[in-house]
């Protein structure tokens, strides 16, 4: 009993922990301490797994294996502080050599995950080295690593800082990505974070605070199951995403699709919900004239120019063609002529040109504003009549749709000057 139990004493991590509360054997076998510590690498390992199963399995989640090799060097060096007690390496060495690669395990950590959430190459974080680099040489310059106390401070600020660090990475979100799995996953680095910084206050403070080692164990080898759960979510759910987006997405011009506009809209169009169809001028002159790349470009262009001048948050998709919808939930007559107009100044300004040669693009677009609650079809319907009325006035132009009555059809004039421009 006694032997089982200096041998589960030996490891790295119970070894810091031993040092904030005294155990005795016998409360040692009653907590099942011996199955906590198998478990604790254990744990490493599966989560290294993960991570090597998923960067095979994925192409662009970059630091996948980073996270991995990581990983199974804290499962080795774990595994390695236990064996030490046998006799097959000596206490110095495995106390130096777990205090210096420990701390760069903790760095390919971060470095990775910084890589899995921006989906970059994080180069810029290898200057973290410098970390470990300073513990080795203090490790080599004080001989500290030979004391508990001082290696079990160094080991857990390490893991209670990048655990913190990365806890903060995941929460960081720069591509504005609506991922719920970055809660988990920044939980479960968090929770790794707490446990260090209570273990280190007792460590320091033994009489004000008492940590047990199963419950320190315990917590860590969670935390890291759910690191690699959470991970593995992560790269699901972006996948899931990106799927999603690109069925929504106009492969030419790269705004949203009919799919997608069409999914957006409600069934009825309340009162004062306005849509807007866009069509490109002389179109099939371009496609004739240039050829169907010239009308690429310029489907791009324009589909494009107007996502800037809108924003990234409107309504806005292709159609099909040359024909773009728009979308505006809460908008006066004045507000949807205006917002409509200052697309077509915006498009009119446009400076395209294929293979050398300047391509002139305008547009004329159909706004309807629903005067009470109707169908959104017959709202799409009284645009397009709209439309046709501004291409018949000469084009280059924004017809409104009038509603003579609320209770009767929509008469629409043969020609809406309001915000038109002259014919190009």
């Amino acid at each position: 009993m006694r032997e089982a139990a200096g041998f589960v004493q030996q490891s790295a991590s119970f070894a810091l922990l031993c040092r904030v509360v005294t155990v005795q054997p016998g409360r040692l076998m009653h907590l099942d301490l011996a199955t906590i510590l198998i478990l604790h690498p254990l744990s490493l390992t599966v989560g290294a797994l993960c991570f090597l199963y998923l960067r095979f399995g994925s192409q662009r989640s970059h630091g996948l294996g980073k996270m991995a090799v990581a990983s199974l060097v804290l499962a080795v060096a774990s595994v390695l502080a236990g064996a030490s007690e046998q006799g097959f390496v000596a206490y110095e060495t495995w106390t130096y050599l777990t205090t210096i690669v420990t701390p760069v395990a903790y760095v390919l950590m971060l470095v990775g995950l910084s890589d899995v959430i921006t989906e970059d190459r994080a180069g810029r974080l290898w200057w973290v080295l410098l970390v470990p680099v300073g513990i080795a040489v203090a490790a080599l310059v004080t001989a500290f690593p030979l004391e508990r106390l001082y290696r079990g401070a160094v080991f857990l600020i390490c893991m209670g800082g990048f655990s913190a660090a990365s806890a903060a990475l995941v929460m960081w979100d720069p591509k504005r990505q609506r991922l719920t799995s970055r809660f988990g996953l920044a939980a479960a680095f968090g929770a790794k974070a707490v446990t260090a910084a209570v273990t280190f206050v007792a460590l320091v403070l033994p009489d004000s605070v008492q940590m047990t080692p199963a419950a320190a164990f315990l917590v860590l080898i969670l935390s890291q199951f759910a690191i690699a759960m959470f991970v593995l979510i992560l790269v699901q759910e972006r996948a899931e995403q990106r799927l999603i987006a690109l069925t929504e997405t106009d492969s030419l011009t790269g705004i949203r699709n009919r799919h997608w506009m069409m999914d957006r809209l409600p069934r009825e169009a309340p009162v004062g919900s306005a849509y807007v169809i866009i069509d490109i001028d002389h179109f099939k002159q371009v496609n004739d004239r240039l050829g169907h790349l010239a009308g690429d470009e310029v489907l791009t262009s324009v589909a494009q120019a107007m996502t800037r001048h809108l924003g990234r948050n409107a309504i806005l998709a292709r159609m099909g063609g040359e024909e773009f919808g728009l979308y505006l939930p809460a908008a006066t007559e004045a507000d949807a002529v205006q917002a409509a107009e200052q697309l077509r100044l915006a498009i009119a300004s446009l400076s395209i040109a294929h293979e050398g040669t300047p391509i002139t693009v305008t547009l004329s677009a159909g706004v309807a504003v629903a005067p009470k609650t109707m169908s959104f079809t017959q709202l799409i319907g009284r645009a397009d009549e709209a439309l046709y009325a501004a291409k018949r006035g000469g084009r280059n132009r924004v017809v409104l749709a009038r509603f003579e009555s609320i209770t009767h059809a929509m008469i629409l004039p043969e020609l809406d000057l309001a915000m038109a421009a002259k014919p190009a």
